[in-house]
């Protein structure tokens, strides 16, 4: 049975990731500018949740957004911009043989280095990276200040194609980072990045959470697993929806919840995110008024 890490010892959760600059075009068409990166997603379920956090990240002068949470401003680069391409055949969740979207690097804003993170303990840490900004030193970094680490694996395993900026996957034996995975708590993947993780010998290492869209969650340790009921929701922009997901993940195991409860508010997150475009708003009332009793309810509605 799957139960909640140790009680950590050390003070609010450290969020490293870099802020980017999202463009969603949808045949050609630009259909929306907005804040992305997984650090604005998970810092926003943060906020509508009023847990604090600390974040780490970098940002070019020409960053406009207001957030929160300031980011360093690096006066000799830009912020870092994504394209995410869209086409009218493409069905929610990737049906019809076709992905949700091809995605592209346009701009790569400065890494995180292990220096820009704060001298303080931490009882949570999550590294989120989303455009090659997190280095393997750093990573080793948060594990030392942080009682549990959680990680994205898309911080270790995309790859930017030179020319286009394309992103593609690679295996994450290949990278530097695989030497840490003994020393981290939980490793985050999509079904998709799930094929580049070896799943039964990671799982060997640290607790795998496999999210799935429609189909749930599921939870892999050294014994065994089990599956979490996903939310209906009418999908209209996919980006972000693993974001959120693991902010309301993280965010329930802040708050005392069991691993399997709290991937549960995962993925209520995660269905609130992709029924907007962009950077979701969480309206006061639905999160006041959701107990998990609720939650599950709706789970299994």
């Amino acid at each position: 049975m799957v139960t909640s890490p140790r009680p950590p010892s050390g003070g609010d959760v450290l969020i490293v990731g870099n802020y980017c600059h999202d463009v969603l075009i949808q045949d050609s068409t630009v259909k929306a500018e907005s804040l992305g990166g997984a650090a604005s997603f998970i810092s926003n379920v943060f906020n509508g949740m009023s847990i604090p956090c600390t974040l780490v990240s970098k940002v070019g002068d020409d960053f406009r957004y207001p957030v929160s949470h300031p980011p360093i401003v690096s006066p000799d680069a830009k912020t870092t911009v994504f394209h995410a391409y869209f086409d009218s055949g493409s069905q929610p969740g990737g049906t019809n043989n076709r992905p949700d979207r091809i995605l592209k690097r346009i701009c790569a804003c400065d890494a995180i280095n292990p220096t820009d993170l704060p001298n303080s303990r931490f009882a949570f840490g999550m590294a989120i990276g989303v455009g090659g900004e997190l280095l393997p030193e750093t990573l080793e970094k948060m594990i030392e200040i942080c009682d549990l680490v959680f990680v994205d694996v898309q911080a270790l395993i995309r790859d930017f194609d030179r020319v286009d900026g394309t992103v593609r996957l690679v295996k994450l034996r290949e990278t530097g980072f695989y030497r840490l995975l003994p020393r981290i708590g939980v490793l985050k993947a999509s079904s998709e990045e799930a094929a580049f993780v070896e799943l039964e010998e990671v799982r060997k290492w640290c607790c795998v959470v496999v999210t799935s869209g429609k189909e749930g969650c599921g939870l892999y340790w050294r014994d065994g697993n089990t599956k979490v009921s996903p939310f209906l929701a009418s999908q209209r922009d996919p980006t972000g929806a693993g974001d959120s997901y693991l902010g309301g993940f993280v965010a329930g195991l802040v708050q005392g919840l069991a691993v399997p409860d709290a991937a549960l508010l995962g993925n209520f997150f995660g269905a609130l995110t992709v029924e907007q475009i962009g950077l979701p708003k969480f309206s006061p009332s639905v999160l006041q008024v959701r107990s998990l009793p609720d939650l599950f309810l709706d789970a299994i509605a």
